[in-house]
């Protein structure tokens, strides 16, 4: 609620700003132009700093949370402007003027967009291959196809965009109306760059999460379940997940000489022999794990119930409190943010996975973090494109665009 007041006062004295500037001669006033490019700047910096505070804070207290990657998209957002602002401050400070300060301000998400359009290029042609290779491996599946999704996704955005372009330029209305017509471009260009800052932020904390090595002080791990086979045993992906379990446990006994109690979670599907975390049991024990070392949980059907009911095991059997759980790595960093939310305070460890199926769940995974915020960047993108909007025609008004 904070931010939001803080957005809405920022853009009202934005307003204020402009209105009194409009009422002075600074078209050659370079003194006035300056300072106000560098009260911009301070701004802007203001910002930045209070952004990677957050994130600091937040990785300090070792939290998952969908705020980060909010953040972080805006850290990134900001570095390219303040620069951007840095530099035509040195290099045409003899020619600084209000306008050019208001457009190149203006300006900000498409030349964000245009900067990092070449990550996004290169991130769709590389997840197309890997799909590629996901299918001729796995076989041709709905599930298999994210890559190629998300780069016919890009592509229709880009023609769209363009498209919109082209019919605004030869359209009476917007010809009559030049600060819609403007507007549209810097509208359509502040989406592709929230959605681009949101995937670059989104996969920085995937990957971070899944790199995390936490403290040799646990009492037990979660091993999140997963689909078992037909006869009962582990596929390759939860065999790692338990294996990924087993190595910590190992680690943190040779290290600390401090046990730990395994809690595989997972109920059983339809088409399924046992329950998962029983399967899970069975694999082990065969490992070599005691079983009065295990409480099984096998009830859950989703990962928000795999998180409440082994929290329920755990306080029950009294035996500490700290938690860590183990799952695949693309999937450490949204489990971490189902498990907070449900208020268990834990850490994630995350197994590895095959490069080419490895992109594909990376995407998986934008998609339902995008999908479960969708209010809240939709609420965001509105207010944002209203604020654009208004400063649009605000600057036409008093000629500065």
């Amino acid at each position: 609620m904070l931010k939001k007041i803080y957005g809405l006062v920022s853009v009202f004295l934005l307003l204020i700003s402009i209105s009194y500037l409009s009422k002075i001669n600074t078209s050659n006033n370079i003194v006035v132009s300056i300072v106000v490019e560098i009260i911009l700047i301070v701004y802007l910096i203001k910002i930045f700093w209070g952004c990677s505070i957050y994130i600091r804070e937040q990785y300090k207290n070792k939290k998952y949370s969908y705020s980060i990657v909010m953040n972080l998209g805006l850290l990134l957002f900001l570095i390219l402007n303040t620069l951007r602002h840095i530099n035509l401050l040195i290099i045409n400070s003899k020619l600084l003027n209000i306008k050019e300060i208001y457009n190149n301000t203006l300006n900000s998400f498409s030349y964000f967009a245009y900067f990092t359009l070449p990550f996004i290029i290169i991130l769709s042609v590389y997840s197309t291959i890997a799909n590629v290779v996901l299918i001729r491996r796995e076989g041709l599946k709905p599930q298999n196809l994210l890559g190629v999704a998300f780069t016919i996704l890009i592509v229709i955005l880009l023609i769209v965009s363009q498209l919109i372009f082209e019919v605004a330029k030869n359209l009476d209305f917007f010809n009559n109306h030049v600060y819609i017509k403007r507007f549209l471009d810097i509208g359509i260009n502040s989406v592709l760059c929230y959605y681009y800052c949101l995937t670059i932020a989104t996969l920085f904390c995937i990957y971070v999460a899944a790199r995390f090595k936490p403290s040799y002080d646990k009492d037990y791990v979660i091993i999140l379940g997963s689909r078992i086979r037909k006869d009962g045993t582990l596929p390759p992906i939860l065999q790692a997940r338990v294996d990924k379990a087993i190595e910590f446990a190992k680690e943190q006994k040779d290290s600390t000489q401090k046990s730990i109690i395994f809690v595989p979670s997972g109920g059983q599907g339809p088409d399924e022999e046992i329950a998962e975390a029983e399967a899970i049991e069975k694999y082990l024990i065969e490992k070599g794990i005691n079983h009065n070392d295990i409480i099984i949980e096998n009830k859950a059907k989703n990962t928000v119930q795999n998180f409440i009911f082994s929290k329920r095991l755990i306080d029950e059997s009294n035996k500490g409190s700290g938690i860590i759980f183990s799952t695949t790595n693309y999937h450490v960093f949204r489990s971490g943010v189902i498990a907070w939310n449900e208020g268990v305070e834990c850490e994630g460890i995350g197994s590895k996975t095959k490069w080419y199926f490895y992109i594909n769940a990376l995407i998986r995974e934008f998609f339902a973090n995008l999908f479960i915020q969708r209010k809240q960047h939709f609420i965001l993108i509105t207010f944002i494109n209203i604020a654009l909007f208004i400063l649009v025609f605000v600057g036409y008004k008093y000629n500065l665009i």
